[in-house]
């Protein structure tokens, strides 16, 4: 099983800024404050800054229910953009829907700091066993 540090110590992660928090009820977030860096030339957040947010914190939430010695990969990620997003703090938040022995189906979703709903994603993961 792939550890959430794990995953906050990637390269990836450091470059745009996610930071996992782990809020009282025990869900592990993943939070990300918009800055001018991740922009597209209309003034707001990347659509990949975005989909990498959502497929990350899937990540993290099928990461935890893998046993030892495993870890997932993304196959497939699909992406609602519900709102633009051009300043602020970030929240992203993964939930597995079905773990099977070699594929969990989960999804995930943004909110801003005001709890509206930014951009919800639907993802597979194939599992494997780790080296």
């Amino acid at each position: 099983m792939v550890r959430v540090a794990d995953l906050e110590s990637g390269n990836f992660w450091k470059h745009i800024g996610m930071t996992t928090v782990v809020g009282v009820d025990g869900i592990t977030r993943i939070q990300l404050t918009v800055n001018e860096n991740l922009k597209q030339f209309y003034g707001n957040l990347h659509g990949g800054v975005i989909a990498a947010l959502i497929d990350s914190a899937i990540a993290v939430a099928v990461n935890q229910q893998l046993d030892p010695g495993e870890g997932a990969s993304t196959v497939e990620i699909k992406i609602n953009y519900l709102r633009s997003i051009s300043e602020g703090t970030l929240w992203a938040e993964g939930k597995v829907i079905q773990k099977g022995r070699k594929i969990v189906v989960a999804q995930g979703e943004i909110k801003n700091e005001a709890g509206q709903i930014l951009a919800v994603g639907t993802a597979t993961f194939m599992v494997r066993q780790m080296a």
